[in-house]
C-alpha cells in the first residue's frame, strides 16, 4: 500500500477524541516499514504557565503516530491500545506545528514494540518515546 494509499483510508472518517484535539494531519504511512508521521498544532491552551507544552500532550501526539504506525504494519485489520509507554521531554515545547514520528521496532504475533519522536517547529528533536502494545482484531474486520 503506498503512503497516499494509506493516507486516504486513515481520512476516510473524521477524527475522534483525543485526535481531533490534537489537530493532527497524517503526512507519511509506509505499511512495509511500520512507519507513520503526522504534523500536530501546538496550542497555547496546552501550555503550562511558564508558556510550554504540557508532556502529556506530547505523549499523546507520539502515542497516535506509534499507533497508526503498527496498524498500518498490520494493513489496518487490528487497532492497537498501548499497553505501557515510556517519554523523555528533551526541551521545552512552544506552541506551533509539531511533527511526531511512529516506527515498529520489533512484531510479534500479539505484541508490538514501538518508538517514537517528536520534532519540535525548528527541526529540534523535543521528545523520545517507547511503547508496547498489543493487536487486537478490529471491531470492523
Amino acid at each position: 500500500m503506498t503512503s497516499e494509499a494509506a493516507i486516504r483510508r486513515l481520512n476516510r472518517h473524521p477524527p475522534v477524541g483525543a485526535s481531533k484535539l490534537l489537530g493532527g494531519e497524517y503526512l507519511e504511512v509506509d505499511a512495509a516499514r511500520g512507519f507513520a508521521r503526522a504534523a500536530y498544532q501546538g496550542r497555547a491552551e496546552f501550555c503550562t504557565e511558564n508558556g510550554v507544552i504540557l508532556g502529556g500532550f506530547l505523549s499523546a501526539m507520539m502515542d497516535e503516530a506509534m499507533a497508526i504506525a503498527a496498524a498500518a504494519y498490520k494493513d489496518f485489520g487490528h487497532v492497537v491500545p498501548t499497553l505501557g509507554m515510556k517519554t523523555a521531554y528533551l526541551l521545552g515545547v512552544r506552541p506551533g506545528r509539531l511533527i511526531a514520528e511512529g516506527e515498529v521496532r520489533h512484531a510479534g504475533a500479539r505484541v508490538v514494540y514501538l518508538e517514537g519522536r517528536l520534532l519540535a517547529e525548528n527541526g529540534d528533536l523535543a521528545a523520545t518515546a517507547t511503547a508496547t502494545a498489543r493487536f487486537r482484531l478490529a471491531p470492523w474486520v
